[in-house]
């Protein structure tokens, strides 16, 4: 009998496949990126400035936005810093509330890159991330701007919350340069 439900658990997993849960989306210009998102998320038409928009039914979006870092020496871990400095203003502009609650150097698939974390309202609440992700190549000047809004709505609890859980995980997590998958 146990051989038997082995047997038939082996044959489930095969069947399933390895195909990861979520719609899988290729862009190819200008900057070649791919990524999977949840069935509810919804392909927007990008707006000027934008290579990619989903959303959700609410407040929950996924924005791809191009980055351009201005021309630098030695690493882009400490270029990326300013930028941040200067997304953070722009930021200020767009939510008059905004409230930091942190940043610093993260990684996305091996990528390096530069997340700002942040409430953007109290009232409704709405998180945000802002996620620098230079290109994979040295020196590189231009790569992605990740921009996440999530409401508690999405699964996001709280600011840190915003692309580790809920709605936006999978887009954020699944996120890669160049068009093939995992």
């Amino acid at each position: 009998m146990l051989l038997v439900v082995l047997a038939l658990a082996a044959i489930f997993l095969l069947a399933r496949g390895t195909t990861e849960a979520g719609v899988r989306t290729v862009v190819r210009k200008p900057i070649a990126f791919n990524l999977r998102y949840p069935s509810d998320m919804k392909k927007r038409a990008p707006a000027d400035g934008e290579y990619l928009h989903l959303k959700r039914d609410g407040l929950d979006e996924f924005i791809v936005e191009p980055l351009r870092l201005p021309a630098y020496k030695g690493d882009v871990g400490g270029a990326l810093p300013v930028q941040a400095s200067r997304e953070l203003t722009k930021l200020k502009k767009r939510f008059p509330e905004l409230e930091p609650v942190e940043e610093g150097k993260t990684r996305i698939n091996r990528v390096a890159g530069y997340s700002i974390v942040f409430r953007a309202s109290r009232s409704p609440r709405l998180y945000g991330r802002v996620v620098l992700l230079p290109q994979p190549v040295p020196g590189a000047l231009d790569g992605v701007k990740l921009v996440m809004l999530a409401t508690p709505d999405g699964g996001a609890d709280k600011a840190r919350d915003v692309g580790t859980r809920g709605e936006l995980k999978t887009p954020y997590r699944s996120f890669r340069f160049g068009t093939e998958g995992p």
